[in-house]
Order: structure tokens, then C-alpha cells, then sequence
């Protein structure tokens, strides 16, 4: 479904098309709100290596396949608001099923940021929460705040594996928490945030924002397409 994904249309008349297809429901409604959370977990697995189709995914609702099954449980492993350390390994602990910090220091290609020393990991990953939790972290738009988020577990690289679906569903949570719709990154974009990560980890965080809220916007169409095939 996210592959098919048509984005032309400016987001003031998308929204003004839903507006008329809902009818009064509201989009945050347990099947809409399926459908958008379906559309986002095929796309962060896909990013992560795990090629699932639709069916597959909306199977897993059920708890087959295994790995979309879990991720499936980390999208709703925290409650709305939580932010920070220990949410970040509920969150591996349920897409992956393990939920410690990296114990080694992780290898890494040239072209990236060492990750954080592994002794270090907690305490860098708490400035992150402290920072975010303070006045200028409140004062970020939520695409923005998400940027950081995404960026910053990306370059710390707290856990020995899925550190990139944990990034994400924490960058989910931020912007939702901050009233924006849940990002839905693809496949397809991998080249793409590959670059703004590149660049974030240069502390040049925008492009990485613009994508993130490309990425909800998405979430419009994922609603129209569900109401115009009769959710």
C-alpha cells in the first residue's frame, strides 16, 4: 500500500479531501488508526532489511510473521507521552526481544560517526531525554524534535541490533506527542535519509525534519486510500 502512495496534491487539499470522506468520524478510530500503524511498520521494516508484503503485515496482527509481529507491539509498548531512557529499551525489548544496552564497542564504516563508547551509551542517551524534557527541547516543532531524536540514536547506536526501527518508532512517538500524525517512511526513502542523517550528524538537522514531515503528511493519503477503499 505504501508503495502506492500518490503525493501531487498540495497537503491543505488533502486534508480537505479527507475532511469530506470522513463525515463526521474521526481518523484517530481503532480501523483508520490500523491502517496508518500497518502502513508505517511495513515501511520501517522495509528500511530495515524485512521484505513483508501488505498482507503479511496486516496478518501479523494476529503474531505471524515473527519480526513484523513484534514491531507491531513496540508501536503501542509506551504510553502516549513517555519519552526517554527506559522507553527506549521497552521499545527493543519488544520489537527485538531483548532490550539491553551494546556491551561492545561497535564496528562502523568510515563514512559515519564512531557510535557512542558502550560504557557511555546510558548516560549520553540521558543528556538526549534531559535536553529534550528542558526548555529548549519544548520549544522545537515536532518534526524537528523528531529529527534529533531519529539522529541522535542513530549516531549513539545503543543496542547491538534494530537500533534503526527503535529510532524510528521514538521519532513516531515525539512528533505524535507534539500533535502531527505518525511519519510513515519506505523503502524507497533510503537514500534519501541516508543523506539527512549524513548531514544531522553534521548538526544540520532540517533536510532530516523536512522528510520526517513529508513522512506524516503521508499519513493523509494512507487515510483517504482506506475511507475511498471503504473503512
Amino acid at each position: 500500500m505504501t508503495q502506492g502512495l500518490h503525493l501531487g496534491p498540495s497537503v491543505a487539499l488533502r486534508e480537505k479531501r479527507l475532511g469530506s470522506l470522513l463525515r463526521g468520524r474521526s481518523p484517530d478510530e481503532p480501523v483508520l488508526r490500523a491502517a496508518v500503524l500497518d502502513a508505517q511498520l511495513l515501511g520501517s521494516l522495509d528500511l530495515a532489511g524485512f521484505s513483508f508484503s501488505w498482507d503479511e503485515v496486516r496478518a501479523a496482527r494476529g503474531g505471524v510473521p515473527a519480526t513484523a509481529a513484534a514491531l507491531r507491539r513496540a508501536q503501542s509498548a509506551v504510553p502516549d507521552g513517555s519519552f526517554g531512557v527506559a522507553a527506549l529499551k521497552v521499545w527493543h525489548e519488544a520489537a527485538v526481544g531483548d532490550g539491553r544496552w551494546r556491551e561492545n564497542d561497535a564496528p562502523f564504516p568510515p563514512d559515519v560517526p564512531a557510535p557512542a563508547p558502550a560504557a557511555f551509551i546510558e548516560g549520553r542517551l540521558a543528556i538526549l531525554e534531559h535536553w529534550l524534557g528542558g526548555e529548549s527541547g519544548r520549544e522545537l516543532e515536532p518534526a524537528a524534535a523528531g529529527a534529533l531524536v531519529l539522529a541522535r540514536i542513530v549516531e549513539i547506536r545503543p543496542f547491538a541490533d534494530g537500533n534503526g526501527r527503535v529510532s524510528r518508532l521514538a521519532a513516531s512517538h515525539v512528533m505524535v506527542r507534539g500533535g502531527l500524525r505518525p511519519p510513515i517512511l519506505v523503502g524507497g526513502d533510503r537514500p534519501r535519509l541516508e543523506a539527512c542523517l549524513r548531514a544531522a550528524f553534521s548538526l544540520e538537522t532540517e533536510p532530516l525534519a523536512r522528510l520526517l514531515r513529508e513522512a506524516s503528511d503521508r499519513s493523509v493519503d494512507v487515510l483517504i486510500q482506506s475511507l475511498e477503499g471503504g473503512l
